[in-house]
């Protein structure tokens, strides 16, 4: 039998990672301030973006390592280039989510594990959350004392109104900015967690097929067999202390991102109205 070379595949499987690269963006919207009076303002959250872009960086790092695992697998088991490039593209999905919860588990001891991807992923997001949080109230506050310090000298006479304007300006532009990545954070968070409920659900539906298949299969056994028979543990589905832990993380994580993005734009409309009141 003819051999079909590797080359094509490897071809095919280089363009499937540029793809994957190419899909790889930042949930963040594009940077709108022009920092030149406060760059220590801005600096935690120009941190958060570099962070992203490293997080983004692995991401796609994990896709095409996927991918090409993928391919390994689909074509030890086909023997065709066709089984390759479908165990490419699940490869390089599975890569590509990363640390997110992904694939069938056959057994409880796969289930116990999928559990605690689905913890590790949870405590991961909060972690982001509290991130991005930290980052905007450093930031935040920076602004707070330089807007203060900028109006003082406004009204001493140290700085003329096309100054003020422009501290302002920058200052405003920050910290609408920054409420912008809190509501981008909370939509994708959001998204995240619907994912992770519908998954939980999937996987508890499984696990009840799976344990009323097994209750039909030895219901001829009999009656001293089945009293000898040991309790079955838990359902995988169901919330283990640790999982449950990781979720009150998360839901305390949305909070204080919600919070804060609520007290940023209600110091926006502060210092609108004080500006207004200033310049007349």
């Amino acid at each position: 039998m003819k051999r079909r070379p590797a080359f094509p595949v490897l071809t095919m499987l280089f363009a499937a990672s540029l793809l994957l690269s190419g899909c790889a963006g930042s949930r963040y919207p594009a940077q709108q301030t022009s920092v030149n009076y406060y760059p220590q303002c801005y600096r935690p959250i120009d941190d958060l973006r570099q962070d992203e872009r490293l997080t983004d960086n692995a991401t796609v790092g994990g896709a095409m390592g996927g991918a090409i695992l993928g391919a390994l697998v689909g074509g030890l088991s086909t023997g065709k280039i066709e089984g390759a490039l479908v165990g490419a593209a699940a490869g390089g999905a599975a890569g590509a989510v990363g640390g997110n919860i992904y694939g069938k588990s056959q057994t409880r001891a796969r289930d116990a594990d999928y559990l605690r991807q689905y913890a590790h992923s949870l405590g991961e997001d909060a972690a982001g959350m509290n991130r991005a949080t930290a980052a905007a109230r450093v930031s935040m506050r920076c602004y707070d004392q330089q807007f203060r310090l900028a109006a003082d000298q406004y009204r001493a006479g140290k700085l003329s109104r096309m100054e003020f304007e422009e501290r302002y300006q920058e200052i405003r532009s920050g910290l609408q900015e920054t409420s912008a990545i809190l509501g981008s954070t909370a939509s994708t968070m959001q998204e995240r967690d619907k994912e992770y409920q519908a998954t939980l659900q999937q996987k508890k539906a499984e696990q009840e097929r799976a344990e009323r298949a097994r209750a039909a299969k030895s219901s001829g056994a009999s009656a001293p067999a089945r009293a000898q028979k040991k309790p079955a543990p838990p359902a995988a589905g169901d919330a283990a202390p640790e999982v449950r832990r990781k979720q009150e993380e998360f839901k305390a994580a949305r909070r204080d991102l919600d919070s804060t993005r609520q007290d940023v734009d209600k110091r926006i409309t502060s210092y609108e109205n004080s500006v207004a009141a200033l310049l007349g």
